[in-house]
């Protein structure tokens, strides 16, 4: 198994690389980055690492052609939410605002997968994950949707933290599923809730508290004004999702797809419960939804259609 990782230097493709390696999910890993002095710290320090957790796996630092061979391509280049996701005013503002910087990084990377491993599975982390998703997808000369994934389990992990703490429960006790945008306009299925194994109704007001502390990450992040964003988080929940993939387990994630008829749209990509398995989607998950479930989500497909329609104008 060969996965390869562009933008392993930085914080959120450095914390994937050491999770993979530290769960031995790959025989051999491929690092690449624009910032070679850090790439090779992090390369020795991944293999290292190994060797004292008694993981045989070879690390190597490389470019476009070392892409040869790839299983699984994990894209986290780019710009990221932290350093970006402001206007020119410097207001705080969304992911979408990176899809101009990022998407040049994607259009260059998804040429030399499509060149270099056509058949492997491209784990799209690069915000906004869902529309540069699509514009990996668009690039392939395969067209093959289940190869292209989106990175969206940070909302219902956040969605899950909020339900623990209004509900006054363990988070390890919560199911949860947040589905949409990979944003502000995502859906927070409380129809999915389950505490337990058993559903469980939510107030009104105790929704509203929820739907608040989740939106309020990104902005608080960005408060922050710190050099960094949710790198630790997100390297556990890439590894989930390889991990479903690697072992071919079925296990359902929410993730970022590109759809085809799935829940009444089409050309887009949103978040939706998935299969995962070792070709990529085994299957897209149909969740009965409620009225006003759909209504939002109908509304989240058209906030993220704005930015689809950039990349394919593109």
């Amino acid at each position: 198994m060969k996965i390869s990782i562009i933008g392993a230097a930085g914080c959120v493709g450095s914390s994937i690389a050491f999770n993979i390696v530290r769960h031995g999910l790959a025989d051999e890993l491929m690092v690449a980055d624009i910032r070679r002095d850090w790439l090779e710290h992090h390369a020795i320090d991944f293999f290292d690492a190994a060797v004292a957790g008694k993981i045989d796996i070879r690390v190597k630092m490389g470019s476009h052609q070392d892409l040869s061979g790839s299983d699984i391509v994990v894209m986290a280049a780019g710009t990221g939410v932290t350093q970006g996701a402001r206007s020119s005013g410097g207001q705080l503002t969304s992911r979408q605002h990176l899809l101009p910087l990022n998407l040049e990084i994607v259009r260059e990377w998804a040429t030399e997968i499509d060149r270099y491993c056509p058949q492997s599975v491209v784990i799209m982390v690069t915000n906004p994950a869902d529309v540069l998703n699509y514009a990996a997808y668009l690039l392939s000369s395969g067209k093959e949707r289940r190869r292209f994934i989106g990175y969206a389990l940070n909302d219902t992990t956040r969605f899950q933290i909020a339900l623990a703490e209004a509900l006054s429960v363990a988070p390890s006790r919560i199911e949860a599923t947040v589905i949409g945008e990979h944003g502000g306009s995502m859906v927070l299925l409380f129809s999915s809730v389950r505490v337990d194994g058993k559903p469980v109704k939510i107030a009104e007001d105790v929704r509203a508290k929820i739907r608040a502390r989740t939106s309020d990450y990104l902005p608080h992040m960005l408060r922050l004004n710190v050099a960094r964003t949710s790198g630790w988080l997100t390297g556990v929940g890439v590894v989930n999702m390889v991990s479903a993939i690697v072992h071919d387990t079925g296990e359902v994630i929410p993730c970022c797809a590109v759809v085809d008829g799935e829940y009444g749209y089409k050309d887009t990509c949103i978040s939706l419960p998935l299969s995962l398995g070792r070709e990529g989607i085994k299957k897209i998950i149909n969740l009965k939804l409620m009225p006003e479930e759909k209504k939002l989500l109908d509304s989240s497909v058209a906030t993220v259609q704005k930015s689809i329609d950039y990349v394919k104008g593109g």
